[in-house]
């Protein structure tokens, strides 16, 4: 018998973490170093398009449907984070924190997820 999946279910894979970390990345940095949130959001937005553009120029595979969801889930992690960090906490220096921390998170799965895909895949270094 055959398993039934959800419609999303290609949709979303582990690249989705740092995608997602990526939007809350970018709207603690313009919090802590006091860029303007809202015209920060469309600079994810267009840094979130141009890494697909250089996905699909590179041959990168994933699924159809990933690509959408590539670039909403920074902007939905943007969205999330500022509400919760503004709800939460309007102390500065809380802010420099969970920023170094959440980079730190980002830069260190994406560098063991990018590290495995190059073992992994002989093609993808050529």
């Amino acid at each position: 018998m055959r398993k039934k999946y959800h419609p999303l279910h290609k949709a979303f894979d582990w690249w989705s973490v740092p995608h997602f970390l990526f939007g809350m990345v970018m709207v603690l940095g313009a919090l802590v170093f006091g860029f303007p949130v809202f015209p920060f959001f469309f600079v994810t937005l267009i840094l979130a398009i141009f890494w697909e553009l250089l996905e699909k120029r590179y041959h990168i595979r994933e699924a159809s449907d990933n690509t959408l969801i590539d670039i909403l889930l920074p902007l939905i992690a943007f969205v999330i984070t500022l509400f919760l960090v503004d709800q939460a906490d309007a102390n500065p220096e809380h802010h420099r924190s969970l920023f170094t921390i959440v980079s730190l998170l980002y830069i260190s799965i994406n560098f063991f997820a990018w590290r495995a895909r190059f073992d992994r895949d002989g093609e993808f270094q050529n």
